[in-house]
């Protein structure tokens, strides 16, 4: 009789893969009365996803600007207004602590109505409209799976090859923000400060983490004679997050979110220092090319057969793709104030064979000085791109992660004033996969909150794993070192616990 190899992997195990389409009302109001307006751009700030007991929760973060005439200037002018949507609906089969990754698409559909604001309201011009959403959802449960595979060769177990992203472990690090600004204007009032984490970048270590990217904040106050005034601050983060399970070759991905909680300032300067926090999640990764079983005779078996929906990794693509056009500033300028708020949004994908076509909407806000007035003015700049990312062995029928980041951006004034010289690189990404069902020979997987190992013999304190644990932390947590509990539990991968597992931890 053959012997069976054991390999034990957390996998991702897909719950549910769909997408789902719904139409919403908006409601705004421009700050003047209206001649007329240009059809309002939309796009995706944030996006965020949980999985609840057969429902899948999303909550979107909208920036919508919309261009129009003030009628007692006949000036052209822009209204920024930010729209949170939150929609439950129905995915049966998940449940809270399933990880969630999802994209969404927002368009306008049909023709935006505008009136006139009442008494109420003042002089302004209240619009509303319906905004077309389109997410794509797929929720996966990380349990650990054991393989079993003939050592011999054996005709009724033939091998096959699989690649996957086998799941190595999660840290969560809260960081202190102290970002100095200065202010166009004095300000006078405050008013709610947004902010998040733009252009993000993991590299792996051997214990470490970098993480880097860049801190946008929307400051909105009032200045001189109660002007209302928004501007945006960009300010570079780099960081080295320490996790001792990581180790050359993992890939990480990074899910930050920045509260900003105070603005420091006074009344007769224009400098001021913005105080929060910034959370990093980080999640790491080893894509792993395993041998599993296609059939076993039944005599064979040694654990029974179980069909699972498995994420198949067919391939990565990274390329970058260079942006060089001429600008027309609104008003002659003498200075850009840099770092540039520079971000890629709505983006979309086809695939064909063997690339992925991305599309996206390179996005520019900038803050230049004026050449006559020295007054700080804002432009916002859309640049529409396609680029094509070489994938092998994509088809059109698999599923595609994208992300795009800007990895540079220059903006130098042209003699005059009147033009500038942009230059900005973007980095894309993409993921391409596939999910498979497969019958193979498993040990039982159990739900994480129960222990799924026979208590453990010896001297010591019994420790159930939880979610985000490894031996390190236990280590700290217990005072001990990590080679007396990977002795005492025999373990022979210590990378490998998984929430729900016993453990010995020795006196």
């Amino acid at each position: 009789m053959n012997q069976l190899e054991k390999v034990s992997r957390i996998l991702p195990l897909i719950l549910a893969d769909g997408e789902f389409g719904m139409t919403v009302p908006l409601k705004w109001a421009l700050p003047a009365r209206s001649e007329d307006f240009a059809e309002p751009e939309l796009a995706v700030l944030e996006t965020e996803a949980a999985a609840l007991e057969g429902e899948l929760c999303v909550q979107l973060h909208l920036r919508q600007d919309t261009y129009f005439v003030d009628a007692a200037s006949s000036l052209v002018k822009k209204a920024t207004s930010r729209h949170r949507i939150t929609h439950l609906f129905p995915v049966p089969g998940i449940a809270p602590g399933n990880d969630v990754e999802i994209s969404a698409q927002v368009s306008l559909q049909g023709a935006c109505r505008s009136r006139a604001g009442g008494e109420r309201d003042g002089a302004l011009t209240l619009v509303d409209g319906d905004c077309r959403i389109k997410l794509n959802y797929m929720v996966l449960d990380r349990q650990q799976v054991t393989f079993f595979h003939s050592a011999e060769s054996d005709a009724a177990a033939l091998p096959e090859m699989f690649a996957v992203e086998a799941f190595c472990g999660r840290s969560v690090h809260v960081l202190d923000l102290n970002l100095p600004v200065e202010f166009g204007e004095f300000p006078q009032d405050m008013g709610q400060i947004i902010a998040c984490f733009t252009n993000g970048k993991t590299s792996v270590l051997p214990g470490w983490v970098k993480v880097e990217g860049e801190v946008t904040a929307a400051v909105p106050y009032s200045g001189e004679n109660k002007r209302q005034i928004d501007e945006t601050f960009v300010f570079p983060v780099r960081r080295y997050l320490e996790v001792p399970e990581a180790v050359s070759g993992m890939t990480a991905n990074c899910a930050a979110k920045v509260e900003i909680l105070a603005c420091l300032w006074e009344h007769d300067r224009k400098t001021g220092v913005l105080r929060g926090l910034l959370k990093i999640e980080t999640k790491l990764f080893r894509l792993e090319a395993l041998k599993m079983p296609t059939g076993v005779r039944k005599e064979r078996q040694s654990f029974p057969a179980g069909t699972f929906l498995l994420e198949e990794v067919i391939g990565f693509g990274s390329s970058q793709t260079l942006i060089e056009r001429e600008i027309i500033f609104i008003r002659p300028a003498r200075k850009v104030r840099e770092p540039v708020d520079a971000q890629v949004r709505n983006l979309t994908h086809e695939v064909i064979p063997g690339k992925v076509i991305v599309r996206g909407v390179l996005h520019k806000q900038l803050y230049l000085v004026e050449a006559a007035t020295g007054v700080v003015f804002a432009q916002d700049v859309d640049e529409s791109f396609v680029h094509f990312v070489d994938v092998p062995g994509a088809s059109p029928s698999m599923r595609v992660k994208v992300s795009a980041r800007v990895e540079f951006v220059k903006v130098d004034i042209n003699p005059g004033g009147e033009t500038g010289r942009q230059v900005t690189i973007i980095e894309v990404k993409v993921k391409v996969t596939l999910p498979v069902k497969k019958d193979l020979l498993v040990k039982p997987c159990f739900p994480p909150a129960v222990s799924v190992l026979p208590a453990v013999q010896g001297t010591g304190t019994a420790y159930i794993v939880r979610a985000g644990d490894s031996i390190w932390k236990i280590a700290q947590m217990f005072n001990v070192s990590m080679s007396a509990i990977i002795a005492a539990n025999n373990l022979t991968d210590p990378s490998l616990i998984f929430p729900g597992q016993q453990l010995l931890i020795p006196r």
